[in-house]
């Protein structure tokens, strides 16, 4: 967890010296898979994936206007779900690019993709939405998106992307035994 917020204080001070990106363009970073990153020391654990995937994320909006919008006025951007697919396994100390892209949004979330390639190929996706809160209140996301000058707000995401959340607040009400069963 000690490198996670090293990493993250990183972005926010680098913000100060990078350019300013639009979150409706894609993100594209390069990252290496480290020792630590691995299980049994040889490939990226699944464990991982998210948390590069936060980095990006976090990127994206220290970048962009809605640093503004959103950590400077308090708020909070939380994930809601992801999903993601392995396909092939990140090795130690091999490059990766990590590419985020915002996908669309509704009236409570906002969906990003991001896909894990190396040597031009996909080997790993995932997909995440979220919301912004205050003070344990969703937040309207398209008067934020606005004032950071989003121009297309009625930006849909495709209906697979909508597809994989659908059911979510149906299995996080059930019970246990619905679960299991």
């Amino acid at each position: 967890m000690l490198y996670y917020w090293y990493k993250i204080a990183g972005i926010l001070i680098a913000k100060n010296f990078q350019s300013k990106i639009d979150i409706e363009k894609e993100l594209s970073r390069t990252f290496r898979v480290r020792l630590f990153d691995c299980d049994g020391l040889r490939v990226m654990t699944a464990f991982k994936y998210p948390a590069y995937m936060d980095f990006i994320r976090w990127e994206m909006i220290a970048r962009s206007n809605l640093y503004k919008e959103i950590v400077l006025k308090g708020l909070a951007p939380t994930l809601g779900s992801q999903k993601i697919i392995y396909r092939k396994p990140l090795k130690r100390w091999t490059k990766f690019t990590l590419k985020c892209t915002t996908a669309g949004w509704d009236e409570k979330w906002v969906y990003h993709i991001h896909k894990f390639e190396q040597g031009g190929e996909v080997k790993a996706i995932g997909i995440t939405r979220a919301l912004i809160w205050r003070k344990d209140k969703p937040q309207i996301l398209h008067q934020i998106l606005s004032n950071a000058g989003v121009k297309d707000l009625n930006k849909k995401p495709p209906e697979w992307v909508l597809q994989l959340f659908q059911n979510d607040h149906d299995i996080i009400a059930g019970t246990i035994d619905d679960l299991t069963s």
